[in-house]
């Protein structure tokens, strides 16, 4: 079980490696304490009702602009993350022309969508998408049109990015995506970011021991 807090509308963090890493969504950044500030910080997270220290409220209110965190009470956020390496994986499947063209079409849909609009608008044009399954799909269903994405994504002229791809593959599962998350997470040691997409009982594209590296700092969806 992985777990995130929300401090705001559009600001949450994570915990990885004992560092706190802010995801600021609507500007499209992440942010650190420094290693004082940090201490501080997450030993709040672990106090109800406390004030934030003066500290934190300062370098929060510099770098995400949360002006009124000293008011902040935490949100916890729990997600499961299906990273048993036990897990069978998606099924194969063979890859026909026109699926390719279909994937194709897809992916660079949501490139251009990715261009033209903010990371804010991009999940939350998936978030409402995710929340509107017209009906109960079939989980084997789900896995069987993701492992088709996966199987022909190859053959797509462009280049495979996480967010990408987990975008498009959200699009691509249409009327498939009941029980769907899209999940982001973080390492900060050394820094990294990554996007992926699952349900509650499998990844639908990455492997357990990639994802097992990231902890999540925000899902929507399922």
């Amino acid at each position: 079980m992985g777990e995130y807090w929300r401090l705001a509308a559009d600001v949450t963090v994570t915990v990885s490696a004992a560092r706190a890493v802010f995801l600021d969504v609507v500007h499209d950044r992440y942010a650190m304490l420094s290693p004082a500030q940090n201490a501080a910080f997450v030993g709040w997270l672990g106090e109800r009702g406390a004030p934030m220290p003066a500290a934190c409220r300062s370098a929060l209110a510099d770098r995400l602009g949360l002006d009124d965190a000293e008011r902040i009470v935490p949100h916890r956020v729990s997600v499961e993350v299906p990273c048993d390496v036990t897990n069978p994986g998606l099924p194969e499947v063979p890859a026909s022309l026109g699926d390719a063209i279909a994937v194709a079409r897809t992916v660079l849909r949501a490139r251009r969508m990715l261009r033209r609009l903010s990371l804010h608008a991009n999940l939350e044009r998936r978030r409402s998408a995710l929340a509107s399954c017209p009906r109960r799909a079939h989980p084997q269903a789900t896995s069987l049109a993701a492992a088709t994405y996966q199987a022909v994504r190859q053959f797509v002229p462009a280049r495979r990015v996480c967010l990408l791809d987990s975008l498009a593959l959200v699009d691509w599962l249409e009327d498939q995506v009941d029980g769907v998350q899209l999940v982001l997470g973080v390492t900060a040691y050394p820094f990294g970011a990554h996007c992926w997409v699952q349900t509650r009982q499998a990844l639908l594209g990455d492997e357990p021991d990639t994802i097992g590296r990231y902890a999540p700092i925000l899902h929507i969806g399922g």
